[in-house]
C-alpha cells in the first residue's frame, strides 16, 4: 500500500472557508525544506501576478524510485491521466525514463527564459524535445563526521576508494540503490571512476571490488538517501556517499570543525535536477506557471542563497545549484551565495551517459542489490576475514560478478520479462552466497 504524504499550501481554500481559484497537484522526492520555502513563495507570486489564488497538493511517497513507481500505477489505471499535475526532482535518469515512456507533456518556455543555456558543466539543462527542464544542479561526493574521524586518527576521505579502505571497517553508512536514484548514481559513479582509473577492461572488475569493499564497510543500509546524512551527523557512522545540497546544508548549519563534505576530483559529476508536466495534467496553465516561477530569478534565488538573505530562504539554506545566469549575476550586496556558481566551474565533470544509465539502472540496481545488499550479513563477516589479506587475489575472488561487462547488453534485451529477470536475481543471490560462505568455510544454501 502506497504511502501518501500530502501537504496543502492554501490561499484562500475550503478549509478556510473559501475556494482557491486554481489548483496545482506536484509530486517530488525533494526534502520539505524546499517543500516549505517554494511553495509559500509560489502562492504569493501567484495571486501578486496572475490575481487569483492557487492551493497547491504535495504529494512525496518517500523517494525517487517510489514516486516513480506511484505515477507510474496511477497510469496502469488511468493511461490518459495519473491526476498529478507536476514531476519535479529525481534526477535526470528519471526524466528520460517518463519521457520515453511518453508520460511527459511538451512545454516550450517563454522567450524571457532563452537566458538559461541548453546545458552547463557539461550537463543538458533541457530535453531536446522540451519535455523537461533541469532547475538545479547536483554533485556527489563523501559526507563525513569531521570529529570522530579525529577521535580515531583517521584521514579525511578524499576518493571514493577511501570508503573501501579497510580501516573503515563498520564505519560507512548508505541509501540501498533499489530505493533511492541517487544511491543509484553514486554507485555507478564509482564504477565509472574504476573504468577511468584502470580502463575499459580491467574498469568493469575493479569497480565491483571497490563496490564490494565498500559494501563490506557499510554499516547499513537505508531506505533513504537523507537517511545516511542523519546518522554521519548522530555519529553513527563516520562517513557516508551524499549528494552535495544534503551534505553542504548540514556541514553550514553545525559548522565546519564538526563536518565535512569532499567532491572527490576528477571521480564526480553533475547531475540536473529537472521538472515536467505529466501528461494529461488536469491543471495544465498552473502547472506552466510554476515551472515559469521555479525558473524565474526570484525562484532560482531560493536555492542559491543563505537563509536570511534579502529574497533568499527563510526557513532553512537549501544549497542547491541554479540554473538561471540572472540569479548570480543581479546579486545586491547583502545577498549571500550558499552555492558555487556553475558558469564559473573550470574543473573536471566526469562522463557518464545519462541516457545509458536509464536503459540500465534497473538490471544494474537489481545486481548490486543480489550481490551487495540481500547477502549483506554474509558480505560481511567474509569481508571482515579478507580485508587485511596481503593477497590481492582474495578480494578479487570475493568481489568478482556473476557476468563481464560485455554481457550486459545482451540481458538488458529480456529484463523487461519478470519470469526472466526473477530466475537471475535468484542465481546472483545463490552466486554471492555461495562465495562468501566458502570464505567463511560454511556450506552453501541449496
Amino acid at each position: 500500500m502506497w504511502r501518501l504524504a500530502l501537504s496543502v499550501y492554501l490561499m484562500g481554500c475550503s478549509l478556510l472557508g473559501l475556494a482557491a481559484d486554481d489548483k496545482l497537484m506536484i509530486i517530488s522526492p525533494h526534502r520539505k525544506s524546499i517543500q516549505d520555502e517554494f511553495i509559500p513563495r509560489f502562492v504569493e507570486h501567484y495571486e501578486k501576478t496572475y490575481k487569483n489564488k492557487v492551493a497547491v497538493d504535495w504529494i512525496d511517497q518517500g523517494g525517487t524510485e517510489n514516486e516513480l513507481r506511484y505515477v507510474m500505477a496511477k497510469y496502469e489505471k488511468d493511461p490518459k491521466s495519473s491526476g498529478v499535475d507536476i514531476f519535479w526532482g529525481g534526477g535526470d535518469v528519471t526524466f528520460i525514463e517518463l519521457e520515453n515512456a511518453k508520460l511527459l507533456e511538451k512545454y516550450k518556455l517563454p522567450a524571457k527564459f532563452d537566458v538559461i543555456p541548453n546545458s552547463v558543466a557539461g550537463i543538458p539543462l533541457r530535453s531536446a524535445q522540451k519535455d523537461w527542464y533541469g532547475t538545479a544542479l547536483s554533485s556527489f561526493g563523501i559526507f563525513f563526521n569531521r570529529k570522530l574521524l579525529k577521535v580515531h586518527k583517521l584521514p579525511e576521505p578524499q576518493k571514493w576508494a577511501d570508503m573501501a579502505k579497510p580501516e573503515m571497517f563498520n564505519q560507512v553508512i548508505a541509501a540501498d540503490p533499489r530505493r533511492s536514484s541517487t544511491a543509484m548514481l553514486m554507485n555507478l559513479i564509482m564504477l565509472e571512476s574504476a573504468v577511468l582509473e584502470y580502463g575499459p577492461e580491467k574498469g568493469w572488475d575493479k569497480g565491483w571490488q571497490l563496490l564490494f569493499a565498500f559494501a563490506g564497510n557499510t554499516r547499513s543500509f537505508t531506505q533513504s538517501s537523507s537517511d545516511p546524512i542523519k546518522a554521519v551527523v548522530s555519529g553513527e557512522a563516520m562517513v557516508a556517499p551524499a549528494v552535495d545540497f544534503y551534505a553542504s546544508s548540514k556541514v553550514s548549519e553545525l559548522g565546519t570543525e564538526n563536518l565535512g563534505f569532499t567532491l572527490p576530483v576528477g571521480e564526480t559529476l553533475f547531475n540536473s535536477d529537472p521538472i515536467a508536466i505529466l501528461k494529461g495534467a488536469p491543471n495544465r496553465i498552473a502547472a506552466e506557471r510554476f515551472i515559469q516561477f521555479v525558473l524565474s530569478e526570484e525562484g532560482q534565488k531560493l536555492f542559491i542563497l543563505e537563509k536570511g538573505s534579502k529574497d533568499g530562504p527563510q526557513k532553512a539554506t537549501l544549497a542547491r545549484i541554479g540554473v538561471n545566469p540572472l540569479a548570480y549575476k543581479n546579486l545586491q550586496a547583502n545577498q549571500k551565495l550558499s552555492v558555487m556558481n556553475p558558469f564559473e566551474f573550470k574543473g573536471q565533470n566526469l562522463k557518464i551517459s545519462f541516457e545509458k544509465l536509464a536503459a540500465s539502472k534497473k538490471l544494474l540496481a537489481d545486481l548490486i542489490g543480489a550481490l551487495l545488499i540481500d547477502n549483506h550479513k554474509e558480505l560481511k563477516k567474509a569481508w571482515e576475514q579478507a580485508r587485511n589479506s596481503k593477497d590481492p587475489k582474495v578480494l578479487e575472488e570475493l568481489a568478482a560478478p556473476p557476468f563481464k561487462e560485455k554481457e550486459l547488453a545482451e540481458l538488458l534485451k529480456k529484463w523487461d520479462d519478470n519470469f526472466f529477470r526473477n530466475r537471475k536475481i535468484n542465481e546472483w543471490i545463490n552466486f554471492a552466497q555461495a562465495k562468501y560462505k566458502k570464505k567463511l568455510n560454511l556450506a552453501p544454501q541449496s
